[in-house]
């Protein structure tokens, strides 16, 4: 990704200069003050640097189906071959994979692509669902090759996610509440969202800083909305709310995975009035813990998860079996520590990419 640095009195100007010279598709790395120094600051102001780069192209979907494609029947030929001369040095692994891929009689029910998808990591209990609308999609119509096949499973899987995020979505600007449990960057990922929002939308915002079943200690992010002019404030009350185009961030202690705790939180949240409630889940978590943490939290009225610490790990995988059993879409990827940088809007699309390119490496 090619850098820009850019310099200026406001946040607004430098805004200005970010799209004049990277382009509307910038994307924002790093926003920080900048004191004047030495005897300046005695009549200067600060000054706002920001990081800007392109967006990196992303390899084709379709090359990457026709990869895994060409691998899958690569390995099967030479398992063949080496039948024939009776005995096999391909590992074990790989001998597996290529015997659930082959259909036969003991087991019709689910695609080829799917049994892929299986070896890839995708959970038993979701294949068959999977299979089935699959074949619902097919209609009279049938694949001529597994790319083809993995592309029609490509649609059935958005399909899914779009189904769940029309059962959750939100009119309006409700109040939009991060919860999660503890040290899973929540609040980072909160001073991300804001950031973006305020600064390359324009949107006014304000958050609340609120204690729950212990103290908000998160003191960085009353620091960040000084920084972006943002108010933060420590205390909700109902009666003094601001206009209605203002986004309204809530930030919410971590709680312990406990029943009593997450049925304390429900409570808290139904004071808001009406609110969008985000699961804040650490991506380099394994899969169990995750789909623990995805069902105990599920008590509350979710309406999407936000993975962070997503440049620690390719396991797109897992992520997507958090989707699937918590029957719920990712609203957004957070990875590294900058701010507002690693904060995207997730596209099932793109994740299911990204699974399938990550299973050729």
């Amino acid at each position: 990704m090619n850098t820009v640095k850019i310099i200026a009195d406001t946040a607004q100007e430098a805004l200005e200069k970010v799209q004049a010279e990277v382009g509307p598709d910038a994307v924002i790395l790093n926003v920080r003050k900048l004191p004047a120094d030495g005897v300046k600051r005695l009549w200067s102001q600060s000054q706002v640097e920001v990081l800007a780069g392109t967006p990196e192209s992303t390899k084709s979907q379709k090359e990457a189906l026709r990869r895994l494609a060409d691998k899958v029947q690569q390995l099967e030929g030479e398992l063949h071959d080496r039948e024939i001369k009776g005995s096999s040095s391909l590992p074990s692994n790989v001998e597996e994979m290529i015997r659930t891929v082959r259909v036969n009689d003991a087991d019709f029910s689910l695609l080829p692509s799917v049994k892929i998808l299986l070896d890839m990591g995708l959970l038993p209990e979701h294949a068959c669902e999977i299979s089935d609308q699959a074949n619902q999609h097919l209609g009279s119509t049938r694949p001529r090759n597994l790319v083809e096949e993995m592309e029609l499973l490509r649609e059935v899987f958005v399909s899914r996610w779009h189904q769940f995020s029309l059962r959750v979505e939100k009119p309006g600007t409700p109040v939009r509440v991060l919860v999660g449990p503890l040290g899973t960057g929540k609040t980072t990922a909160l001073c991300k969202w804001v950031t973006q929002e305020t600064f390359l939308r324009q949107h006014p915002s304000r958050i609340w800083r609120l204690d729950g079943s212990h103290s908000n200690t998160a003191e960085f992010l009353s620091l960040h909305g000084e920084l972006m002019q943002v108010p933060v404030e420590r205390v909700w009350v109902e009666t003094i709310q601001p206009p209605d185009d203002t986004l309204k961030f809530v930030d919410l202690p971590g709680v312990l995975e406990d029943v009593e705790a997450i049925d304390e939180l429900a409570m808290q949240i139904s004071s808001f009035g009406e609110s969008e409630v985000h699961l804040v889940l650490n991506g380099s978590y394994e899969q169990e813990l995750l789909l623990r943490q995805a069902r105990i939290f599920g008590r509350l009225p979710l309406a999407g998860i936000i993975i962070t610490h997503t440049d620690e790990t390719e396991d797109w995988g897992k992520i997507w079996n958090v989707v699937l059993s918590a029957e719920l879409p990712v609203t957004f990827l957070s990875g590294g520590q900058d701010i507002p940088g690693g904060f995207q809007t997730a596209m099932p699309e793109q994740l299911f990419d990204n699974w399938v390119s990550a299973a050729m490496r």
